[in-house]
């Protein structure tokens, strides 16, 4: 036994994890825990959200208070040095209205673990409140040797809120810093040494951040380009010195000067924004738990044991420079886990738990009936006169993948879906042309849509007014719950040429990052850009990237991990079919008001049919790197450069080579979530809030999965899962 602990720690896999499956899995379901934990996790991820909307110098606010630091006379020095008057007015206004709402939740009906979790949320709120204050006296104590810094914050700030950039102002403004902080170097007062050195440490984040502010604008914008280039550098020259003279001759005069003012009037919080920033309380709360989470930790946690992957974390494999396991980790016996299962009983599960179960049963009987086959290489890469590499999988490697996410269907039969599909996108198409005046020649409404680019330095406000119209049209259209924070805290980073060559349009996440041509990049180069970016193409798109898309689900992931176990990752097919399904749903509602709007999002349509039939003949070895461009090009109407970058990243990215079904998940995932609206909402036993709302909290698994958790039908244990979402399709 020794042993087998001691391979275990060495390989960071949990010592269960090589021991052999329990006979009776009933001791291993979990007993509820606090209701609370989920209301705990929202409050601190939420604050740290909203901290980083403002100009920070360092990590924003977190669950549990900092402490007051020292008030009275001494400069109050926890945690960063605050420099955004804004941010601690916004945080007070979030923390005013967290303590008010669990100030009315019933604590008597809670259980005695969630109680005690209310009870430290309290503290934690009072804590950071206290400190808020505190930040409020150190910024109070600043003051006189920042003199400037408010007109960099508000700078940064506008520019986190995507404001137009006024760039004579600007150059304007920064002239005048310079011109402040020399002045300063000769008539700065005496100050408390510890002062001296925080204004140091704050006027190097001001450094930071003005150095971050123009590289958003510079390059992108001619106008801010031809303006601040030597403000910039004047600027930052002068931030420099002045923190080295402020470690240096202003710190000198020692702790004999007494930090001023000793006190501050109390912090004046933010308005109220116009949505409540607070969720529904009550509803998380009431959420039910599962009592399989422990089961399906440990069953995955064994599956990665097996394939050397490691434990929970993910870090796989001895160390380096560790000894070898004193035993093997052998695969994962899944005969033993199908015989624990029957130790349960289906029935008194609850809803999420009979999906874990099902979960567990299917994993297990198909590694069983995969056991012992062997894929064969896929055949050669077509030659042709690109530079693009790739190594398709084969026909018989994207089947048994196609399984394993379980797409009940052969690549053939999903070619035929992408030309179904294609051909309702050119029949809409063409209705689009007409309203434009070009009859059916649908391609020449995309080269109109394409010519309404808008001007050099006019992206970023473009995008962020897309961004902002998706949002609302969510909210008065009631079709989910957006939370206040994710909404209120859209960020932009601009991408460089250099990563423009393989993602020519612009990707979303935590962040909205925007192709948009500079100056540094050639005439042909800065057209495709700007054509390829245009406001019709992006109008499908910005919301796919943001809210309700990829930004969106990493939102709510994060703040909902704990509501049920990882049932494996869903993969390309939930992580890109969500965002996806979103565009399949606007179109259908007709948020697209004009033919541009209309046709953009009818482009991008196109181009998800064309993913899965260039990506499919392409690793079945029908297709080459180059036919797979022309294809964009002459079917769909890319530009060129753009097909290029697209079809280099589907095949060369290690994100997209080692995932082969990755293009065709885009349209895939997107219409099993139709298939399961349609079934859910269309029959009225779901709102549309409810629905979505319910997918979110669900998470990153298999779609065939999630229609088990969110449908009515009646589960049990040995029925079959498969899902056909797509109905009956030909073969050829």
């Amino acid at each position: 036994m020794a042993a087998v602990a001691a391979a275990a720690a060495l390989m960071f896999i949990p010592v269960w994890a090589v021991q052999s499956v329990p006979a009776d899995l009933r001791p291993m379901l979990a007993k509820p825990d606090s209701e609370m934990r989920l209301v705990v996790t929202r409050y601190a991820l939420d604050r740290e959200t909203i901290s980083g909307n403002y100009a920070i110098g360092g990590r924003g606010g977190r669950g549990g208070g900092r402490g007051a630091g020292r008030g009275g006379g001494a400069v109050a020095t926890a945690g960063p040095v605050p420099i955004s008057p804004a941010r601690l007015a916004r945080l007070k206004r979030f923390d005013l209205d967290w303590q008010a709402a669990i100030g009315r939740l019933d604590r008597a009906a809670l259980t005695p673990a969630a109680a005690a979790q209310l009870d430290e949320l309290n503290t934690s709120i009072a804590a950071n409140l206290t400190q808020l204050e505190a930040d409020a006296l150190t910024l109070a104590q600043l003051a006189p040797a920042l003199p400037f810094a408010q007109k960099i914050v508000d700078l940064i700030e506008a520019r986190i809120r995507v404001e137009d950039v006024d760039a004579e102002k600007a150059a304007r403004t920064i002239t005048a810093v310079v011109e402040e902080i020399t002045a300063l170097q000769a008539s700065l007062p005496p100050l408390n040494n510890e002062v001296a050195a925080r204004a140091a440490d704050a006027t190097d984040q001001l450094r930071t951040i003005i150095t971050e502010w123009f590289g958003f604008y510079n390059g992108y914008d001619p106008l801010f380009t031809w303006w601040m280039g030597m403000p910039y550098a004047d600027v930052d020259k002068a931030l420099e010195d002045y923190a080295a003279f402020l470690r240096t001759t202003a710190a000198a005069a020692g702790p004999t000067v007494a930090a001023m003012p000793s006190r501050v009037a109390p912090l004046v919080p933010a308005p109220a924004p116009e949505f409540a920033s607070v969720p529904d309380l009550a509803e998380i709360i009431a959420l039910p738990q599962d009592e399989m989470r422990d089961i399906v930790d440990r069953f995955n946690a064994e599956g990665r044991a097996a394939s050397g992957r490691g434990g929970r974390g993910g870090r796989g494999g001895a160390q380096p420079g560790a000894a070898a396991p004193a035993v093997p980790v052998t695969a994962r016996d899944n005969s033993a886990w199908l015989t624990a299962l029957t130790s349960l009983d289906f029935d008194a599960l609850s809803r999420n738990a009979q999906v874990d179960y099902l979960y567990i049963k299917r994993t297990a009987e198909r590694a069983l009936a995969q056991a012992g086959t062997t894929i064969p290489p896929g055949p050669p890469r077509k030659a042709d006169t690109s530079d693009i590499e790739g190594r398709p999988r084969g026909r018989v490697g994207l089947i048994q993948d196609l399984g394993d996410n379980m797409i009940p269907y052969t690549p053939e039969q999903l070619i035929a879906l992408a030309n179904r599909e294609f051909a309702w996108c050119e029949d809409e198409m063409k209705k689009a042309a007409r309203e434009l005046g070009f009859g059916d020649d649908w391609k020449k409404a995309i080269e109109h849509t394409k010519n309404t680019y808008v001007p050099p330095g006019d992206q970023p406000r473009m995008i962020m007014d897309l961004l902002d119209e998706a949002v609302d049209y969510l909210r008065a259209n009631d079709l989910l719950s957006v939370p206040s924070v994710a909404a209120e805290s859209l960020h932009m980073t601009m991408l460089s040429p250099q990563a423009q060559l393989t993602s020519p349009f612009f990707l979303g996440g935590d962040r909205i990052l925007v192709s948009y041509p500079t100056d540094t990049m050639s005439f042909d180069a800065r057209m495709q850009s700007m054509r390829g970016n245009n406001p019709g193409f992006s109008h499908a798109t910005a919301f796919h990237e943001m809210i309700p898309g990829h930004n969106l689900v990493g939102f709510l992931n994060q703040r909902y991990r704990d509501y049920r176990p990882s049932l494996t990752s869903g993969g390309p097919f939930y992580g890109e079919g969500w965002p996806l399904y979103w565009e399949l749903t606007m179109y259908e509602l007709g948020f697209h008001g004009t033919p541009e709007q209309r046709v953009g999002a009818l482009f991008w349509r196109m181009h998800r049919c064309a993913r899965i039939m260039f990506s499919l003949n392409f690793h079945m070895g029908l297709w080459s790197p180059q036919e797979s461009v022309d294809f964009l090009v002459d079917k769909v109407g890319h530009e060129r450069d753009n097909a290029t970058a697209e079809v280099r990243r589907s095949f060369e990215s290690a994100q997209y080579a080692n995932q082969p079904l990755y293009q065709a998940a885009y349209l895939l995932g997107g219409l099993q979530l139709r298939g399961l609206r349609k079934q859910l909402v269309d029959s009225n036993i779901m709102t549309n809030k409810q629905f979505h709302d319910e997918i979110m909290r669900q998470g990153n698994m298999p779609m065939a999965l999630i229609r088990l958790a969110v449908t009515p039908e009646k589960l049990t244990r040995d029925m079959d899962i498969s899902w056909k979402f797509y109905g009956e399709l030909p073969e050829r």
